[in-house]
């Protein structure tokens, strides 16, 4: 008895145009709605197929228009599709630039603080290194205090000094930077 309700309550359905199709568990959601779309774009539900139809009469008519209705409505779905496919691509695409753009600004970034971090080693250790030569000069020039005159001691110190001040700023002020094209030009 319920097979029987089933089979009546389809029938009815069917004949309504509700489309209610059942459905199995195992087909997915794309094969189901594309069996659906097939189930609503069928003219002959709007005008029954028969063996034989003169080309003048009424339901031959209507089942040229429900056909040539049923195209254009496939082929305006198959318009929105592209469309959204376009859509989604360009979106897609905005969002990829937009991470690579992000990852070399990021790799830019830690280029730069790897240079100044190479540049502040360099710039420390040539400090230092200039020191040590200065207090060996120094230390050069005391050897000389018994043989000259305190007055041209101090004098050769002030001149050790000088040039030490000196070349002490030169090295201070040697300021470098990488701009960007140079960074991207970098070969790993």
């Amino acid at each position: 008895m319920d097979d029987t309700f089933l089979k009546d309550n389809e029938a009815l359905d069917k004949l309504r145009g509700t489309g209610n199709v059942r459905c199995d568990s195992t087909e997915s959601s794309l094969e189901r709605a594309n069996r659906e779309l097939q189930f609503r774009a069928d003219p002959t539900r709007v005008a029954p197929a028969s063996s034989f139809l003169w080309p003048w009469s009424r339901e031959s008519r209507a089942r040229v228009k429900a056909q040539e209705l049923s195209t254009e409505a496939r082929l305006d779905i198959f318009k929105d599709d592209l469309r959204t496919i376009r859509i989604a691509r360009e979106v897609l695409s905005r969002a990829a630039t937009m991470r690579a753009v992000q990852a070399a600004e990021t790799a830019i970034f830690e280029i730069q603080c790897l240079g100044e971090t190479v540049r502040f080693a360099v710039l420390n250790r040539t400090h230092l290194e200039m020191t040590e030569h200065f207090l060996k000069q120094i230390e050069a020039l005391e050897s000389f205090r018994s043989r000259v005159t305190p007055e041209i001691l101090d004098a050769l110190k002030e001149r050790a000094l000088t040039e030490f001040s000196a070349r002490m700023n030169r090295a201070s002020k040697a300021d470098f930077e990488f701009s960007k094209a140079d960074i991207l030009k970098v070969k790993p």
